[in-house]
């Protein structure tokens, strides 16, 4: 180790870059863009106009087998500063008894319409119908196992004062952070990747994806598009049908909503499987127009988005397997130590991003994730890379995501014989 460290050491400027090129290209250019975004471009201030908190506000509440969850829910938007006009929940073919707590909680008074399924037709289905029985100008979506800050919704509303913004993400932070290890990273990935990276993203003007958990739509942007296909990535599918639309979409990092996160390793890989499995099919076929410089829906904007995802996600998870079987064909046993190198370097980077996103995110309390912070580049540089390798080989040679099971077999078959 102490020979590897000293080779490590004698070698020029020139020379560690070909020893660390995969840090070079996809590491260090990933964290200094979320880092000069945010600290050197200024916030985007949501445009003068009417008060939008005037308008009629609806929030769709949708869930399958969450009896245990769906009254919290409830009574957090009752909590809100700005209370929702409308409060429709919907159980989605629920075996567990949720149809009848929705019904309780609609005799009391807590719930302004309520309605459940026999049969479960999938969520997108069941945010559709939601928005079809809801009234409001706005259709505020949360997930039923969702809480929130006090004044979550009506600083989502903000943003609906520009006429031209046809969505907005909410914040979506860990409430189970604490529960275990791997919790504890994908608060610290929450709090980077969704917080700081859609600050980031807003910026520029291309926030790319209303996270299902928490998010507002203009209904007349959300009618325009059709609503949510009855896919999976139903939300990356509706946000980037808005954007395509010539609707502006915000992101509003003080309208904060908590979620719990899987705890196991592999619910999580279930999880995250299935979201990039989802990106792929929906980026690069569904709408690949984006890409597509002939395209009449072309915008520059949108191509600089797709190609971004591309390198840092797509190219970055592809290259990692190569990348350490040339080290190890090269430099034999000092490829450890250049591995390690590599980990100290982005520990560094990794905190110094951590305590940028936690200084402009709203009711974040850094100090609990703090000594996680060491080991998230293991997670998220080599797990999650790893995690999501396995998903873009399945979605691009075998098209899993049309088997996935999230969508109910009906409703997958129903979308066969229409296709």
């Amino acid at each position: 180790m102490i020979e590897a460290y000293d080779y490590i050491r004698s070698q020029s400027f020139d020379t560690l870059l070909v020893l660390f090129w995969f840090v070079a290209v996809f590491e260090i250019p990933r964290y200094f863009l979320l880092f000069a975004l945010t600290a050197f471009l200024p916030a985007r201030r949501p445009a003068p106009g009417p008060d939008a908190r005037e308008r009629m506000v609806s929030a769709v509440v949708v869930g399958h087998s969450e009896a245990t969850k769906v009254e919290k829910c409830v009574r957090a938007l009752h909590e809100q500063s700005r209370r929702p006009d409308e409060i429709v929940v919907l159980s989605d073919g629920s075996t567990d008894g949720m149809a009848k707590r929705v019904g309780a909680l609609s005799r009391a008074g807590l719930i302004d319409a309520a309605h459940a399924t026999e049969l479960r037709s999938g969520k997108a289905a069941g945010l559709n119908l939601g928005a079809r029985i809801a009234k409001g100008e706005i259709i505020v979506f949360v997930d039923c196992d969702c809480t929130f800050d006090r004044h979550a919704v009506r600083n989502i509303l903000r943003h609906f004062e520009d006429p031209g913004v046809g969505a907005v993400a909410g914040s979506v932070l860990v409430r189970n952070g604490t529960a275990s290890l791997l919790t504890a990273f994908q608060a610290i990935e929450y709090l980077i990747t969704i917080s700081l990276g859609k600050q980031a993203m807003d910026r520029l003007g291309l926030v790319s994806c209303i996270s299902g958990a928490f998010g507002a739509y203009r209904r007349t942007a959300y009618e325009q598009t059709g609503g949510y296909d009855a896919e999976g990535g139903e939300d990356l599918d509706l946000t980037l049908s808005i954007r395509s639309a010539g609707w502006s979409v915000r992101f509003a990092e003080d309208a904060v909503c908590y979620t719990d996160v899987p705890v196991s390793r592999a619910a999580l890989v279930r999880q995250r499987g299935r979201w990039e499995r989802d990106s792929i099919r929906l980026r690069y076929r569904k709408h690949g127009h984006l890409m597509n410089p002939f395209s009449l829906r072309f915008s520059w904007g949108e191509w600089l988005h797709e190609v971004e995802f591309l390198v840092f996600n797509v190219l970055a998870a592809a290259a990692l397997p190569f990348y350490v079987a040339w080290l190890f064909a090269t430099y034999g046993s000092f490829a450890f130590s250049i591995l390690v190198g590599a980990q100290l370097l982005l520990i560094a980077m990794d905190l110094l991003v951590f305590l940028m996103a936690a200084s402009v995110t709203p009711l974040v309390r850094p100090g609990p994730l703090l000594p996680y912070v060491p080991g998230f580049s293991l997670y998220y540089g080599l797990f999650m890379r790893w995690v999501r390798l396995g998903a873009y080989a399945q979605e691009w040679i075998f098209r899993a995501s049309k088997n996935d099971e999230f969508v109910p077999r009906k409703v997958q078959q129903a979308r066969a014989r229409e296709t």
